[in-house]
């Protein structure tokens, strides 16, 4: 079977090979890059944990944020086409088109959400939230539109510094990100208060690393040769990139579908809020392995590559469940509820359980990013569909299960739905994989 490890017009003989040092210094900068960026997700909770009567506030925001995170989900897929065909300055045009025909899609339900009793019907009823709850969250919903323009400028630039292996790029501008946060955080509170404080916030920020990143992008864009192949179709982008986007979509949705459960519980908002500090937690903490993605969907052009990636893979997913393992030390676990998310005892008792099947959620997320890395690089996107729908079957069951079983820790829940969502994944993920490798020629053989 024939495959493209590298986008057109990129001879594969012109960089040199990958080795384990290649991945850790492409990996190691997106590690700190997710880290920062999850980082700013897990400030705003901190600053809404802070707040009089926090639970409903965190309630609102997390919702209307996973919601925006599942609808964004096409937009957010961008940067995942743009590494595969970037190739000269046209194709960057040619790609800020799709972007732009992507969001036009999908945007309006923004508005729909936000404007019209739709929005009070979708979050009182699927999530299980009050009135007012409701009523927060659709705010939120309009204020977080203004972040899709700024996503399609900042996936494209981050895009094309990823081709050009200049990943630390990607990092400062996180970092530029982080930093503006917290003074944007202060004046705000100074004048605006609830859930909205937090999406205004993470507008704020994304605002500012967008500009960062296009004002850095240009150099590299200049550097490109203007035209060196035909432009893609836009049906073939649609084709490469509709699994990819159900992927992004059912990931967000993952969350999405776990507060849906846990709204039915008896103590919906605790159980909501519970899971927003468990998500924003593991974000922080678990990120990262989703560069994996981006890592071996770059990297891999040859055959030697590819054994050097899984072996990666494997490298990255032990550290990382090494590290949730020492969130079972009593001094750390009640640093990071208490000290880093300044949790209330209860809220932070509450959540601490959720924390014992981390490890396990952490190897199951690398061994799926690295599967799906190396699917998209054989541009073999099919599967991933597949097992992004299998991925939300699974979370499905698990929420029914625990209600059937009156299971009522809304974090235990989520943490538990999440690892069987992503060992599902992984397993048919690298199933495929196999098959596609037993083929002729062997994946990334020439």
């Amino acid at each position: 079977m024939s495959t493209e490890g590298a986008p057109d017009g990129n001879d594969s003989a012109a960089v040199p090979r990958t080795t384990l040092g290649t991945a850790f210094r492409f990996f190691l900068p997106l590690m700190f890059m997710a880290e920062l960026m999850m980082i700013s997700h897990a400030v705003i909770t901190a600053f809404l944990a802070r707040m009089p009567d926090p639970e409903p506030v965190i309630a609102a925001y997390s919702i209307s944020f996973h919601f925006h995170a599942t609808l964004g989900s096409p937009v957010w897929a961008c940067q995942i086409v743009a590494i595969s065909f970037i190739r000269d300055r046209a194709s960057m045009r040619h790609l800020l088109r799709f972007s732009l025909q992507v969001a036009a899609s999908i945007t309006w339900f923004w508005f729909l959400v936000g404007l019209t009793p739709l929005g009070d019907w979708f979050f009182t009823t699927l999530f299980g939230a009050s009135p007012e709850v409701a009523a927060a969250a659709k705010v939120c919903m309009l204020v977080a539109f203004l972040i899709i323009p700024c996503a399609i400028f900042r996936s494209l630039a981050y895009a094309l510094m990823m081709v050009k292996r200049r990943t630390m790029l990607v990092t400062y501008g996180t970092l530029i990100r982080l930093a503006c946060l917290f003074g944007i955080l202060a004046v705000l509170t100074l004048h605006v208060d609830g859930a909205v404080v937090g999406i205004l916030a993470l507008f704020g920020c994304i605002a500012i690393e967008t500009v960062y990143s296009v004002i850095v992008a240009r150099r590299f864009y200049r550097e490109l040769p203007e035209q060196t192949a035909p432009l893609p179709a836009y049906r073939e982008l649609w084709r490469f990139s509709w699994p990819i986007m159900m992927m992004q979509g059912t990931e967000s949705g993952v969350a999405f579908t776990i507060n849906s459960f846990l709204g039915r519980l008896p103590a919906a908002e605790l159980a909501l809020a519970g899971f927003g500090v468990l998500d924003s937690l593991l974000r922080v903490l678990l990120s990262p392995l989703r560069n994996l993605t981006h890592t071996t969907q770059t990297l891999v052009r040859e055959r030697a590559d590819l054994r050097v990636l899984v072996v990666f893979g494997i490298q990255i997913g032990a550290a990382f469940s090494l590290g949730m393992l020492m969130l079972q030390v009593p001094a750390a676990r009640d640093w990071i509820l208490h000290d880093v998310m300044g949790l209330r005892d209860s809220l932070a008792d509450y959540v601490a359980p959720a924390l014992v099947a981390s490890a396990v959620l952490a190897a199951c997320m690398a061994s799926a990013a690295v599967a799906r890395g190396l699917l998209i690089a054989s541009r073999n996107t099919g599967a991933i569909a597949v097992a992004s729908v299998a991925r939300l079957a699974a979370v499905a069951l698990v929420g029914a299960l625990a209600l059937l079983l009156d299971i009522d820790n809304g974090a235990l829940i989520g943490v538990l739905a999440l690892t069987g969502a992503f060992a599902t994944e992984g397993v048919l993920l690298t199933w495929r994989l196999r098959r596609l490798d037993q083929g002729t020629p062997r994946l990334f053989e020439s």
